[in-house]
């Protein structure tokens, strides 16, 4: 008879295994169902820094500066630009750089694997209609959607943001229509 208790399991290590279990399953599932929300918390963090860095460099260079979320979806790339908001290969324009890499200033979320998966859409408002690109003025004095090349639809108007979507989470990095102010929840 004592040799058949000695063989099972006692409650106390029945539950330690259980709770040993759950706390791994919690730890793993959400990085393994894709719902991990750092992913999206990534994702905002480098939608504003580049935002900001459009808007410094209109205020540093005293020139335009072309947020574009156009011409690559899910991608934003900045560009020195002029008032019809060209784009290179146009004479004048070029490709504005990271301070930090020296490298041309783009965002993609999916070529981070700290935020791979994340949709990113350009909400740039003007004349009623959500635009893609934004063409920031002189020293900020000129904030504007475009849908291409000298297609002016207007100043930038409130609700205007970068929507970030991962699962069923959702964020939107926000532009003030008026300071230029960047916003992330």
């Amino acid at each position: 008879m004592n040799k058949l208790v000695a063989s099972g399991f006692t409650l106390l290590e029945m539950l330690v295994t259980v709770a040993i279990l759950a706390i791994v399953s919690a730890v793993t599932l959400p990085l393994l169902s894709g719902n991990d929300p750092q992913k999206l918390s990534v994702a905002v963090e480098e939608t504003a820094n580049i935002l900001r860095l459009a808007l410094g460099e209109a205020r540093r260079t005293s020139g335009y500066v072309l947020v574009d979320g156009k011409t690559t979806p899910g991608q934003l790339r900045l560009y020195y630009s002029n008032a019809s908001a060209q784009l290179p290969p146009t004479t004048g324009t070029s490709v504005v750089n990271d301070p930090l890499t020296k490298r041309a200033a783009v965002l993609n979320v999916n070529s981070n694997p700290y935020s791979q998966g994340v949709t990113l859409t350009a909400q740039f408002r003007a004349g009623g209609s959500a635009w893609t690109q934004l063409l920031i003025g002189p020293g900020l004095t000129q904030l504007r959607g475009f849908d291409g090349a000298s297609t002016d639809k207007g100043a930038l108007q409130t609700n205007s943001n970068v929507l970030l979507a991962y699962g069923l989470q959702s964020s939107a990095v926000s532009v003030d229509s008026v300071t230029g102010l960047v916003s992330a929840p």
